[in-house]
């Protein structure tokens, strides 16, 4: 990939935030819906990419056809592939520009006890795993004993931690972790039955 592809995928990128930026300007609807210009440009570029687009064309006209692609190159959906892992850095980077930040005694007052409750959350699905693991599951049921540490990736982690570890998982003998993970997450996360 050239320097000259990757500037050409973000002039792409910026021309999605400015139609967007314009359609929230021009639209009541969509400043009624709080839409950000970025979601309304981001919306448009799945539109005209290859996910729409792009399979339209390809389903009348052929996988060779003009647009099959939608109005994307191979070269900018790579390039935009790898943006969202650098951009959560600026996301973070920004959070408390403007912010003034309080002093260690006040952090310590209102976030100490929110810090021990997750630390006691966090540890006792820890600790309740383990032992069920190495009690019951591992000797009874022959499964591996970091099954005893899913209740807390599921839990805690939620199912965005359970896929960042399905690769994990698999590498380790026992892809049907992820499912298991995912699982207590839902399970976890449902309404009680009234």
């Amino acid at each position: 990939m050239s320097p000259e592809q990757v500037g050409f995928a973000l002039l792409y990128l910026g021309i999605f935030l400015l139609l967007g930026k314009w359609i929230r300007l021009h639209s009541k609807g969509m400043q009624n819906l709080f839409l950000p210009a970025s979601v309304i440009g981001g919306f448009l570029a799945l539109l005209l990419g290859p996910e729409i687009l792009g399979r339209i064309i390809g389903n009348f006209a052929g996988e060779d056809a003009f647009l099959a692609n939608g109005i994307m190159t191979a070269e900018i959906m790579e390039v935009w592939s790898a943006l969202p892992g650098l951009m959560i850095n600026v996301v973070f980077a920004t959070l408390f520009i403007g912010t003034v930040l309080p002093n260690m005694k006040r952090v310590w007052n209102v976030g100490g006890p929110q810090l021990a409750f997750g630390w006691t959350l966090g540890w006792g699905q820890y600790v309740v795993g383990l032992l069920i693991a190495l009690l019951i599951l591992v000797p009874f049921y022959d499964l591996p004993p970091f099954i005893g540490a899913l209740i807390e990736v599921g839990f805690e982690g939620g199912h965005g931690t359970a896929a960042g570890l399905q690769g994990t998982f698999e590498d380790l003998g026992f892809p049907e972790a992820y499912d298991i993970a995912v699982g207590l997450f839902y399970f976890g996360k449902r309404k009680p039955i009234e």
